[in-house]
């Protein structure tokens, strides 16, 4: 069945707006655990960026609700399609330690960043400027949540090891991050 622009924009919409609440449970659920320090600074970053998004894509649907667009009625249906991109690695009553609560806002972030780059294109194809804008703003906001998260994993890695009575080599996490960023600006070699 061929879909109209409009649609094709709000089936977007819809799915970043289902994976964006579905990821503002699990920074939630994350925050009640994790003690004070930076890396609950590191998740009430990502909570922020992701209680902004909520806001713009919910003000965004009512613009298109009001102007007759349609996407408020698809959003029904779009959590459970969102879980089936792969948003359910993050589980949103799990107990498990630091680094690996990390690792899953990485893989929801990531999911997030590819699906706005989704959305831009789409925007940018169908000619929706609004869209398109919107899209850029959070592709970019949740690029640099990614390399927040990044740098975060190993020294989460070396102090999870810490608490569990290992002795972690000194600078290791410094050390893997140099390592890494090399890897990214070389282009993965």
């Amino acid at each position: 069945m061929a879909q109209n622009a409009q649609e094709a924009i709000a089936s977007y919409i819809t799915d970043m707006l289902a994976l964006e609440e579905h990821m503002e449970k699990a920074f939630a659920g994350q925050l009640t655990n994790v003690k004070e320090g930076r890396f609950a600074g590191v998740i009430h970053e990502l909570k922020a960026v992701n209680e902004s998004h909520l806001r713009s894509l919910r003000d965004l649907a009512d613009r298109r609700k009001e102007g007759g667009q349609g996407i408020a009625e698809a959003i029904k249906g779009a959590a459970s399609s969102v879980l089936g991109m792969g948003a359910a690695a993050i589980d949103l009553v799990r107990s498990e330690k630091l680094p690996k609560n990390l690792r899953d806002d990485y893989a929801a972030v990531s999911l997030a960043t590819i699906g706005y780059l989704m959305l831009h294109t789409t925007a940018e194809a169908l000619s929706d400027a609004e869209v398109s804008q919107l899209a850029l703003t959070h592709l970019r906001d949740y690029a640099k949540a990614t390399m927040t998260l990044f740098h975060a994993v190993p020294d989460s890695v070396v102090a999870f090891l810490s608490e569990e009575g290992f002795r972690p080599a000194d600078g290791v996490a410094n050390r893997v991050n140099a390592t890494a960023d090399g890897i990214w600006r070389s282009g993965a070699s």
